[in-house]
């Protein structure tokens, strides 16, 4: 079994490898392997070949940001769970990465947003346009956490990860 943790901060990349490889001992998964990854880049290079059990994804990286590796993952392996993760809660994360933007009307906005999932989904970079997931979701004033939902995140979790946490997201996939 692979779980894949992906987050640009060394301690909360360890602290959920810690607490996965203690669950696993605790339920008597010998065969877990955890593999950290720095970013989304990173994270697609090592996960080629292999069927992760699930994933944590920081929102926040350098590099390829957690919603542009959600969406370009998610076309390879739409059936892995993937879990958000983010230090601040939910509400935080929203009020941080979401700009009221009344401006520009909402089918539009998912338009926007659609043509740069669609460069991230395959792998295309376009100079002097967006192609950040996380940065056209800023720009266009959406919800983050609403955006992740929507390509297929199944739930955010918040750092530092926790025993309970971690036991609770097990308990649902093993």
């Amino acid at each position: 079994m692979h779980v894949f943790c992906v987050d640009d901060d060394d301690f909360h990349r360890g602290k959920i490898q810690e607490v996965v490889s203690q669950s696993c001992e605790l339920k008597g998964i010998s065969d877990c392997t955890i593999i950290g990854c720095c970013d989304g880049d990173d994270f697609l290079k090592k996960v080629d070949g292999i069927t992760p059990k699930f994933i944590t994804l920081d929102i926040n990286m350098p590099n390829k940001d957690g919603l542009s590796t959600l969406v370009r993952y998610k076309k390879l392996n739409p059936s892995v769970p993937i879990y958000m993760a983010s230090s601040e809660n939910e509400s935080v994360v929203k009020r941080l990465h979401t700009k009221k933007r009344d401006d520009i009307d909402p089918a539009k906005k998912e338009q926007l947003l659609s043509k740069v999932v669609d460069r991230v989904k395959n792998g295309v970079h376009e100079p002097d346009k967006l192609n950040s997931v996380l940065e056209a979701v800023a720009n266009l004033g959406m919800d983050p956490i609403a955006v992740a939902k929507s390509y297929g995140a199944n739930g955010f979790i918040i750092k530092p990860f926790d025993r309970d946490q971690t036991a609770e997201i097990l308990a649902r996939l093993l």
